[in-house]
């Protein structure tokens, strides 16, 4: 009875230690699913022009992660604001803001100005990646922009001096898992499915634009509208018992309002052109996007 009772007792003990440590995994692995985290969200804003560099606004599109791959695919665009002749290229790295580990990245589609970038052996307990993107500005320029300085400087050039040229600039794109999206179809896609990739985010950006416009911008001017009229409702009220220099004072006063209604009403319609514009554009995009599906290249 004893050796029943005891061996019972065993089993329990053995059940229930399973299960705690079963569930001790469980929570260590999920831990950032449900663990709340009061650290500053880190991430670069997406879809804004991100400066710093000496040629280049940069802009990030789209950040996801595939945990079963421990894979990372970060979509930016460039666009060339500065005023070499030559476009300068980029070099790409990744890495850990705590632990500094570096991971392999790897440009797997760029077009004109769009890339997209997989990094590769990204752990599932990550927290901060930095994106490091370096601008390489054409030598012939760079040499050609320290003889003009130097000239300018000294008046002439001995030959014999070897010129020092600026090292690169460097942006950091930095993102947080917190923002960045878990994706667990995520994998290398072809050349025509991310460029209708980048068309599609920059439909959703103008689909966004045009909610903006039409439940934020358009009534605000409205409502901006209406104030104004009572007020000049109230001025005109008040006239009646004014003398003839205060009437002249409060038509002024009138007169003023109008011309705000005006520029107003102005603004307003600068909007629903805007928003015209954006549908037309909006169309345009879809029909690139049936091209492409029809194997039309760019």
């Amino acid at each position: 009875m004893k050796s029943k009772l005891n061996r019972g007792f065993e089993n329990f003990f053995y059940r229930a230690f399973i299960i705690v440590i079963t569930l001790g995994f469980l929570l260590f692995f999920t831990s950032k699913l449900w663990l709340y985290d009061d650290n500053p969200i880190k991430q670069t804003p997406f879809n804004r022009d991100i400066a710093g560099l000496e040629q280049t606004t940069l802009v990030l599109k789209k950040w996801h992660y595939n945990p079963d791959k421990l894979l990372m695919e970060v979509m930016l665009e460039t666009k060339h604001t500065g005023a070499d002749q030559v476009k300068p290229t980029f070099a790409f790295a990744a890495k850990a803001s705590q632990t500094l580990e570096v991971y392999p990245v790897k440009i797997v589609y760029q077009q004109n100005n769009q890339y997209v970038l997989h990094i590769s052996q990204v752990p599932e307990d990550y927290k901060v990646i930095g994106v490091f993107v370096k601008e390489l500005r054409d030598p012939k320029i760079l040499e050609s922009a320290a003889r003009d300085q130097l000239l300018a400087e000294k008046g002439s050039i001995d030959e014999s001096i070897e010129l020092e040229l600026p090292k690169p600039k460097e942006k950091i794109i930095v993102g947080d898992y917190r923002e960045i999206q878990l994706d667990k179809t995520l994998d290398v896609k072809t050349e025509s499915a991310y460029q209708v990739e980048f068309i599609s985010l920059e439909i959703a950006q103008i689909d966004r634009q045009i909610t903006t416009l039409e439940t934020q911008q358009l009534p605000l001017q409205d409502e901006i509208i209406s104030s104004i009229k009572n007020e000049i409702t109230q001025l005109e009220s008040e006239l009646v018992y004014k003398t003839d220099d205060e009437k002249d004072g409060v038509q002024q006063q009138i007169a003023k309002k109008k011309v705000a209604i005006e520029n107003v009403l102005e603004k307003q319609e600068q909007y629903e052109q805007r928003i015209e514009e954006l549908q037309q554009k909006r169309v345009k995009l879809l029909e690139k996007i049936e091209k492409i599906h029809e194997g039309k290249q760019f």
